[in-house]
Formats: C-alpha cells, sequence, structure tokens
C-alpha cells in the first residue's frame, strides 16, 4: 500500500510539472516533447518494476505513446516506443539480476513473456493512433482549406459592399436623389445577400458535377431565365460541350448540343467579354433554333490561370435581360470559377497521394483501397477478377552494376511498359522494391494467362538505353484468379505470390498460375 501510494503521488506531481512546462514551451519543441514522454513512461516503468505495484499500472506506460502518437504523427510515435522499450527492458534487467545478486528466486521466463507482450501492444497502440493522427490531419487540412477559401469570398464580397455603401453615401445628402439611392442601396444590400447565400451554397462542393448542377439551380432561381446551360471548355479538342442544362426536349437538346461550338460563343470564352442580347436572330445563333429564344446573355466561366467554359442564359421574351444581370451574373461566375479551381486543386492532390513518387504508378495504399473495391463489384455481380504479381529478375545486380539511378530508370521504364498495355479498367501498382502488382477486373484466370504471357515478351524484347548503357531485363509473373483460386482478398494476394515464388523457383522469366480450388470435368 505504501508503494503504490508512493507510485500515484509520483505519477501526479509528474502530470502537474508537465501540465506547466507543456503549456508554454513543449508543444513547440519536438525533441523535448519526445524527451519528456519517454521519461514519463520510464517513471512508469521504474514504479512497476521496482515498486510490484501490478502490471494495471502499465496503462501509464502506454499513454505517453498514445499522445505522442496522435499529436505528432506515427514516426515520433514509434520512436518514443522503442525508447521507452529499450529503458525498461535495462529495468528490468536490473531488477532480475539484484533479484539473482540477493538469491531472491524469479519467474525469468514469465517476466520476458509480460514484457514482449506490453512491447507488442505499445507497437500496436502506436500504429493505431497513427491512424487517428493521418485521419484528424486531412480533416484539419479540409477544414482550414474550406474556411480559409470562406474568409476570402466574404472579404471579396465585405469589400464590393464597402464600395457600394461609400458609393451611396455621398448620394444621401442630395435630397433630390434621396429616394432613387435608397432604392439603389437596398438593391446591393440584397444583392450581397444573395451573393453570400449562393457563396455558402457553392464554396463547400468539391465535386464539379455535383457544383455545376447546384450552380444552374442557382441561376434559375436568381436571373429569372427560361433556359440555363453551363458549357465546358475541352482544352484537348479546342472544343465546347454542354455539361448541365434544363432543356429537356430530345430534339431540342440535339440542336443546342450541335450547334454550340459557334464563333460567338467561343469569342465570348477566348476574350473574356460578356454577350448580352435582347433581340435574338436564330440565323446568327442557331443553337436556339426551336426554343422560341428572344434574349440571352452569355457569361465566360474562367479564372486568372484557366477557361473553364459558359454559362448561357436564355429566355423566350425580348428585352428580359441588362447590364445589371450581366453584371452579378459574371460576379458569381467569379466565385464560381474559383471553386472549381480548387476543387481541381484537390483533385490533383488527392490523386498526388495515390501514386507513387518514383514510378508515376499508383501505390500500394491505393492499390489495397481498389482491390477492396473490385473484389466486392465481383462478388456482387458474379464475374471473374484477377490478380497479376511480378517483379524484376535480378534486379539487384543493375543497382550493383550501373548504380541505384539506372535502377530507377529500370523500375520506371518497365512500368511504362506495363502500363502501355493495360485496359482502361485494368490498375497497376508498385506493391514494394521491384514488385509490382496489376489488378484485371472481369478477367478469367486463363484470359489473364494469355494477357501476361504477351506482356511478359514486351518487357523481355524492351531495351533501355541510358548514355552508353543498353540493357533487356526480364520479369517473373504470378496469377491468381476470383473465383477460381481464391474466395476472399487476402487469399487472392496470397495466391498470386506463391504463384510468383514458383514462376520465379522456376528460373525466372515466366509465368506461373495459382492451382485452382476445383478442377473443371468434361
Amino acid at each position: 500500500m505504501i508503494w503504490s501510494a508512493a507510485a500515484c503521488v509520483t505519477v501526479f506531481a509528474l502530470l502537474l510539472i508537465r501540465y506547466k512546462v507543456f503549456r508554454s514551451f513543449m508543444l513547440n519543441n519536438i525533441l523535448v516533447y519526445c524527451l519528456e514522454k519517454v521519461l514519463f513512461s520510464s517513471i512508469v516503468s521504474a514504479i512497476a518494476i521496482f515498486s510490484g505495484i501490478g502490471v494495471w499500472f502499465y496503462i501509464g506506460y502506454l499513454l505517453p505513446m498514445c499522445a505522442t502518437t496522435y499529436i505528432k504523427g506515427k514516426k515520433y510515435g514509434y520512436a518514443t516506443a522503442v525508447t521507452s522499450a529499450i529503458i525498461h527492458m535495462l529495468m528490468l534487467y536490473g531488477r532480475i539480476s539484484l533479484a539473482a545478486a540477493g538469491g531472491i528466486a524469479s519467474d525469468v521466463k514469465k517476466t520476458i513473456g509480460m514484457a514482449a507482450g506490453l512491447y507488442v501492444i505499445s507497437f500496436i497502440t502506436v500504429y493505431f493512433f497513427g491512424e487517428l493522427y493521418k485521419n484528424r490531419i486531412e480533416e484539419e487540412f479540409q477544414a482550414t482549406y474550406a474556411t480559409e477559401q470562406f474568409n476570402e469570398r466574404y472579404q471579396m464580397l465585405k469589400s464590393e459592399m464597402d464600395e457600394i455603401i461609400q458609393k451611396y453615401s455621398s448620394l444621401i445628402t442630395n435630397s433630390d436623389k434621396l429616394e432613387e439611392s435608397n432604392k439603389s442601396l437596398s438593391k446591393s444590400i440584397a444583392e450581397f445577400y444573395t451573393l453570400n447565400q449562393i457563396s455558402q451554397a457553392i464554396g463547400s462542393i468539391l465535386d464539379t458535377r455535383e457544383l455545376l448542377k447546384r450552380l444552374n439551380d442557382i441561376i434559375l432561381g436568381v436571373v429569372g431565365g427560361s433556359y440555363s446551360t453551363i458549357v465546358l471548355y475541352d482544352e484537348e479538342s479546342g472544343r465546347l460541350k454542354v455539361h448541365t442544362t434544363n432543356v429537356t426536349n430530345p430534339a431540342e437538346l440535339a440542336t443546342l448540343m450541335d450547334n454550340i461550338n459557334c464563333s460567338i460563343l467561343m469569342d465570348v470564352l477566348m476574350k473574356g467579354e460578356c454577350l448580352l442580347e435582347n433581340n435574338v436572330d436564330y440565323y446568327q445563333y442557331l443553337f436556339t433554333c426551336g426554343r422560341n429564344i428572344n434574349s440571352l446573355m452569355c457569361i465566360p466561366l474562367t479564372t486568372s490561370s484557366r477557361k473553364y467554359g459558359l454559362i448561357l442564359v436564355e429566355h423566350t421574351m425580348s428585352n428580359v435581360f441588362d447590364t445589371e444581370n450581366v453584371r452579378f451574373l459574371r460576379i458569381i461566375a467569379q466565385q464560381v470559377g474559383i471553386v472549381m479551381e480548387n476543387a481541381e486543386l484537390y483533385l490533383k492532390m488527392k490523386e498526388m497521394a495515390r501514386k507513387d513518387g518514383l514510378t508515376g504508378i499508383y501505390n500500394r495504399q491505393y492499390f489495397q483501397e481498389r482491390l477492396q473495391a473490385e473484389f466486392r463489384e465481383a462478388q456482387k455481380n458474379g464475374y471473374p477478377l484477377s490478380l497479376v504479381m511480378y517483379d524484376i529478375d535480378h534486379f539487384k545486380k543493375f543497382n550493383d552494376m550501373y548504380g541505384h539511378l539506372f535502377g530507377d530508370k529500370v523500375l520506371k521504364s518497365v512500368a511504362e511498359v506495363v502500363a502501355s498495355t493495360l485496359r482502361k479498367g485494368d490498375m497497376l501498382a508498385r506493391f514494394g522494391g521491384e514488385e509490382f502488382t496489376i489488378l484485371l477486373p472481369q478477367t478469367s484466370l486463363d484470359e489473364a494467362y494469355e494477357k501476361v504471357e504477351t506482356l511478359r515478351k514486351l518487357i523481355s524484347q524492351h531495351v533501355i538505353e541510358d548514355n552508353l548503357i543498353n540493357v533487356s531485363v526480364t520479369a517473373s509473373f504470378g496469377i491468381s484468379s476470383y473465383d477460381e483460386c481464391a474466395l476472399n482478398e487476402n487469399d487472392l494476394v496470397r495466391t498470386a505470390d506463391y504463384a510468383l515464388y514458383e514462376a520465379k523457383a522456376s528460373g525466372r522469366n515466366c509465368v506461373m498460375t495459382a492451382r485452382r480450388l476445383y478442377e473443371v470435368r468434361h
């Protein structure tokens, strides 16, 4: 009881000291932060080892690793866990040595087993809290990113509102124009409120398709046109394409889509100048034929660095739109352009996180995600799913003979050869080192074998050149398939990996398939 009370008092005192230092210094100094966590776990270890207080006290041993991983990341969590484990082992060795010197019998195997279990639990804890740290960082990034964008839009609208108020404040002093000024000010405030609502409605949308659909609905509600169409610009083909519209009649929609690539609309996009027409000539605007359009306005959907497309608003009545409508719609278009650019940047960042930095193909983490999704689809729809694992034969000799830079070129070159042969739905990923994996949806074991055998020959015929070096490489392949060779994801990977092992054991530069779960009988 005395040791238990002393241990609790010691831990409580240490927690109080940590709190005082923590607030002012430790969070900003990673080295001091980690050392403090190691010190805390060491004190808990010492109390638990030398006082005999009980294994329950080791809960305090795990707390610093949890905190370090969740606050600083998995790397620092493992560092803390390893350092604490080393110190704990030294203390444990000291206790066993003292017991032996004093002639006290102790169960060494049980003590070592408990310590090993504690280390395993600590590393599992670090892994778990490392995943929580990744999720927390991603959520904080998205929240901060969304907040910054909202603040930027808010400041832009606030600045415009300040200008409007300043403009109309000078008119209030003139009694002859007081009524007109009040009406204009009321209109501007209503416009400001509407823009603010629109900004909130679209500011958090990162899916471009959903964003443009929402934009089209907003335009119809705010501007009051008969038709609203979002037209996107394809930079590769240099053509316009209807993305979202409320034109539902098949014949009218076909006319719109067939004639949308006219010089007038293309000039609006390229010059960045708005178009206002309140007396539409059907021969000049062929895309309006058949819909009785008499008024239209077209606004470019662009940013300073990118031309995304056009906003086209049409009305069946004449003289409906004015310059105020154009100005208001242009403000909306500018905001949407910024949101589209942010959404595009977010998708690029997300895609970069999925790619292997050296080869440019997908990494192992994203492969696991796709494997789960494709496996669910294969089970749901009852189609086969084949998995190929391969690695480059004798890859180490390329690094030893020509250096690691040439070895990197070998990896990239082989990855390019494989990627060029795959279908749109197939997936190539780097599994680790010189080992790669290919996911082939809706492909049976025999079909996968034929495809991979062709691929093996292409690789063996491919010559890799670098200055004066000209070499060719070979690869070994292992193939497994659901549901011919495996019935779950883990078995699919395991059996493909074993087939790869058999291919290398058979002399390399060959293709081996996993054993079927059953044999087809004729």
